[in-house]
């Protein structure tokens, strides 16, 4: 994803959940796999080259998938959306530290998401993106 994202801890947030407010798909460059090109190449020239990859391409300045309702491909979207805006590191604090299934995870989450303190329960949040991440 293009440019840093201010991170914060994930035990300084009170819950999550997306409001699908596309912040995500017009700030951030999305990049996409080999695997994802394969899946998502269905779709046409939806794909960019970077400097340091593939991207899905944006169409007036948000991504191409995205439309008046959401994400078109939403149950289809390529990793980087999955996990948005948790970041997974292998280093950081005691406020990021996560513990699941005995594997230490530095959790943080892009502080600009309108989404922060929409939700419930952070934890299982968390979870359901390592699931994501670990079936990768």
């Amino acid at each position: 994803m293009e440019g840093l994202p201010n991170l914060i801890p994930w035990k300084k947030v009170r819950g999550w959940n997306c409001i699908h407010c596309g912040f995500c798909c017009s700030e951030y460059d999305i990049p996409v796999t080999l695997e994802e090109e394969e899946r998502l190449k269905k779709y046409g020239n939806v794909f960019k080259r970077g400097k340091i990859g593939l991207y899905l391409r944006k169409k007036r300045g948000t991504c191409v998938f995205r439309s008046k309702i959401g994400c078109r491909i939403y149950k289809d979207r390529p990793m980087a959306c999955r996990k948005y805006p948790f970041y997974v590191k292998q280093q950081g604090n005691e406020d990021s530290l996560f513990i699941h299934h005995g594997m230490e995870h530095h959790v943080f989450l892009d502080a600009r998401c309108s989404g922060l303190g929409k939700g419930d329960d952070i934890e299982e949040e968390i979870k359901k993106v390592l699931q994501v991440l670990k079936n990768a």
